[in-house]
């Protein structure tokens, strides 16, 4: 009976350890680039915030043209932004174009159309390190 026990304690140890390498592993691989954008897009119509910072290289530039002015901001002034408005759900709807898509650089654009306007957003995401990461947005408004 009790080499039945210390087997059994053994195998779920061997489980337990197996599982938790393998979780390791996972995040080790980094983000895809499907990943990245799917992150991005939440956090900016759904408000759905989670993440979002591991998603954005942390040397990333955001250009936010409206008119004739140019907002440039960095990562630490957008992830704030992005969490003064977590939760709140933006009424527009979205469409996804793909301009690139290679091993090394993936760039989408999105169009949000709401009733009076269009906010159009060209995300650019690179493999960087291990992973994938939004190195750049450039938003417009029609």
């Amino acid at each position: 009976m009790k080499t039945l026990r210390a087997m059994m304690m053994g195998l779920a140890l061997l489980l337990v350890c197996g599982a938790s390498q393998a979780a390791t592993l996972i995040n080790r691989a980094g983000l895809s680039k499907e990943d990245v954008i799917t992150t991005y897009l939440n956090a900016v119509v759904h408000g759905k915030v989670d993440g979002v910072d591991n998603a954005i290289d942390d040397n990333a530039q955001f250009d936010m043209k409206r008119g004739d002015k140019v907002n440039t901001l960095d990562k630490s002034r957008l992830i704030d932004a992005l969490k003064s408005n977590e939760n709140v759900e933006q009424n527009c709807q979205c469409a996804k174009t793909t301009l690139q898509d290679d091993d090394e650089k993936n760039i989408v654009k999105v169009d949000m159309k709401y009733a009076d306007f269009t906010r159009t957003d060209v995300i650019t995401a690179e493999h960087v390190g291990s992973g994938w990461k939004i190195t750049k947005v450039e938003t417009s408004f029609k």
